[in-house]
């Protein structure tokens, strides 16, 4: 079990996801404001990178480094504060840290800068955490409140139940299936978790083999055909955890 916990640990890194339950952006409604398990500015920051050394730290709960707050203004998206985490060097509490906004270190004087780059789903829980799931934003939500956003501009949104949340992740995870997005992601994690699991079952061969003291011809076809068997098994469930990173619409295509 150790082992395993370690494989899966280290490939987590490896795939850079998010591994630990993760802190949300938040979006500011009318109303309330809400979490986000979504995280629009993403896609931006991987064209236009966040300046060097803004980032000074990053906590095991915010990979990305930074906690992102919209608002829709005139019905299109739009960044209304972005802060980075601030850990004070001496502190009694370890965990302790206060916000620090870097918008102006980001977007410079552009007040509500817009995420016209943006095209998915904003998915909002909120109401009564069903279950807590330390990965990701994997956790569950009595409700949730979907967004679908093209070129930045909401064009339409869904209130959902826990339940019917969950079987609309289910039906579009059955869509997304027939994509060539998930081809290509499922190829990357089939390399990397078959990778990985040679490295694994070549370590406990190792030491099985010095236990025994014996010194038998390891077959590495057989080897490499268990470790695709592994990652095959281990990838509908995994890919299925984060398919929030991948939900593009509300109304789930058809397949083709």
């Amino acid at each position: 079990m150790k082992g395993y916990f370690t494989f899966f640990t280290c490939l987590f890194f490896s795939v850079k996801l998010l591994a630990t339950a993760q802190v949300p952006d938040y979006l500011i409604t009318e109303k309330d404001t809400v979490k986000l398990h979504s995280n629009p500015l993403e896609v931006y920051f991987k064209v236009h990178p966040l300046p060097d050394n803004l980032i000074t730290s990053i906590s095991s709960g915010n990979w990305r480094g930074y906690i992102a707050y919209f608002k829709f203004k005139d019905n299109k998206l739009v960044v209304e504060n972005i802060y980075k985490e601030f850990y004070p060097e001496k502190k009694a509490d370890l965990h302790a840290y206060s916000l620090v906004s870097i918008y102006k270190d980001v977007f410079g004087e552009i007040q509500n800068f817009p995420c016209d780059f943006y095209n998915g789903l904003l998915i909002c829980p909120y109401g009564k955490q069903l279950q807590y799931v330390h990965m990701g934003y994997s956790s569950v939500y009595e409700y949730y409140r979907l967004f679908e956003i093209r070129s930045g501009i909401q064009i339409k949104s869904k209130d959902l139940f826990g339940d019917e949340f969950y079987k609309f992740k289910k039906d579009y995870f059955s869509y997304f299936k027939t994509t060539e997005e998930y081809k290509q992601k499922a190829e990357e994690f089939r390399k990397i978790t078959s990778d990985m699991e040679l490295n694994f079952v070549d370590a406990f061969s190792e030491k099985k083999n010095k236990k025994n003291k014996k010194n038998k011809k390891e077959n590495k076809y057989l080897k490499q055909k268990e470790a695709e068997f592994r990652a095959e098994k281990e990838l509908d469930s995994f890919m299925f955890l984060f398919l929030d990173e991948y939900v593009k619409t509300i109304d789930i295509p058809n397949k083709q």
